[in-house]
C-alpha cells in the first residue's frame, strides 16, 4: 500500500500583485489530506493528436446485456449469504460462453479413474457431441449432483473427444453409469474460462430495489447466472429490467492536466470538457480531479493541436 499526499491551494484576488490584504482577496481555500491510501500509483505523460481518443484505462468486463434484459435475484438456497443473480429474459449477458454437451435426460454418462484423472464419458442413451458443441481445452466443466459428491465441483477440461472429456480430480471416484435424468442441462455444463471471473466486482444501480444498490464481489459465475456474497439481506425481485456494470479493475483517484481542450469520459458516459484556465497558452493548463470509484477513463483531443496532457491514477 503506498500513501498520497493531496495540497490544494486557492486564492482569487483583484490586484495585480497579491498581498495578504483580506479585502483584496476574493477567497482564500486550503487543503490538506496527508497519507491517503492509495494503490499502484501511476502517472503518464503523453501527446495526443488532433481528433485522438486516448483510454487513461478500463477496467470493465464486458457482458453482452442490453435494455431488453431481465434479471431475478434470490437467495442462493442453503446459504445465508450469498445471492444469485440470474438471466430471465431478453438479450443473454452471457457471462461466460456457452458450450454445448448434445446430452439429454437420457444420456448415460460412466466416470473413469486413473490417478487424479476422471474421464466423463457417454456410455448410454443420447451420447455427448462435444466436438461440434464449441468445447476448447480449458474450458470449465461443472459437475452436478447426479453424481458422487468426491466429483462434484468445477474442473478444467484438459482434454476432450466426441463423447467424453477428461479432467483432473483429486479424490474423484470411478462410477456409473449415471442417468442424467430431467436436470440434464446443469449435471454437464461446459463454458469457456474467459469471461466474468470470480473476485471481480458488479455494480447495481438501477432496476432492482434501492436496497439492494451496492458494490458486490462475484463469488461464483456460469452463462446464465453471477453469484455475490454480502451480510445485507437483499429482497427477492424477478424479471428486473436493468443492466449490470462489472469491473474487474478501478481508480479511486483520477488527476488530469492538459494544455488543450480536451473531451472526458468517465465510466463510458460524458464528464465534459478539460480546457486551459486562458486560451492561447500553455502555462496555464486544464486541470481535472476526481476521488472516488471510477470505472474507465479516456479523453479525446478536440484542438487542432497536438495536446500535451499528464495523467496520474490510483486504486
Amino acid at each position: 500500500m503506498s500513501l498520497l499526499n493531496l495540497l490544494v491551494h486557492l486564492n482569487a484576488y483583484k490586484d495585480k500583485v497579491p498581498t495578504n490584504n483580506p479585502t483584496k482577496s476574493h477567497f482564500k481555500w486550503t487543503l490538506d489530506q496527508q497519507s491517503n491510501d492509495i494503490s499502484e500509483p501511476e502517472s503518464r505523460c503523453v501527446d495526443i493528436q488532433p481528433g485522438e481518443t486516448l483510454s487513461l484505462f478500463s477496467g470493465i468486463t464486458s457482458i453482452s446485456d442490453d435494455g431488453t434484459t431481465t434479471y431475478d435475484i434470490a437467495l442462493k438456497s442453503g446459504t445465508s449469504n450469498t445471492y444469485r443473480i440470474t438471466h430471465n429474459g431478453g438479450t443473454a449477458p452471457e457471462f461466460r460462453a456457452a458450450r454445448s454437451t448434445g446430452a439429454d435426460a437420457t444420456t448415460e454418462v460412466t466416470v473413469t479413474k486413473n490417478g487424479p484423472l476422471l474421464k466423463f464419458e457417454s456410455t448410454g442413451g443420447t451420447v455427448f457431441d462435444l466436438a461440434t458443441g464449441g468445447v476448447q481445452v480449458g474450458d470449465v466443466v461443472r459437475i452436478g449432483s447426479a453424481f458422487n459428491a468426491a466429483n462434484q465441483g468445477k474442473f478444467k477440461v484438459l482434454s476432450f473427444d466426441a463423447t467424453s472429456l477428461q479432467v483432473e480430480v483429486e479424490g474423484g471416484v470411478a462410477e456409473g453409469p449415471i442417468t442424467l435424468g430431467a436436470s440434464f442441462a446443469e449435471e454437464i455444463q461446459i463454458f469457456s474460462q474467459a469471461g466474468v471471473q470470480i473476485g471481480e466486482k458488479v455494480d447495481i444501480t438501477s432496476g432492482f430495489s434501492s436496497v439492494s444498490f451496492g458494490i458486490y464481489e462475484i463469488t461464483d459465475v456460469n452463462p446464465e447466472y453471477i453469484e455475490i456474497y454480502t451480510i445485507k439481506s437483499l429482497p427477492e425481485e424477478t424479471a428486473v429490467q436493468t443492466q449490470l456494470d462489472i469491473y474487474n479493475d478501478t481508480k479511486k483517484f483520477i488527476y488530469i492536466e492538459s494544455d488543450k481542450k480536451l473531451k472526458l469520459e468517465i465510466d463510458g458516459s460524458d464528464a465534459g470538457d478539460i480546457e486551459p484556465l486562458t486560451c492561447g497558452t500553455t502555462l496555464k493548463k486544464g486541470l481535472y480531479l476526481k476521488s472516488g470509484n471510477s470505472y474507465s477513463a479516456q479523453v479525446t483531443n478536440e484542438s487542432e493541436d497536438v495536446a500535451s496532457v499528464f495523467y496520474a491514477l490510483g486504486e
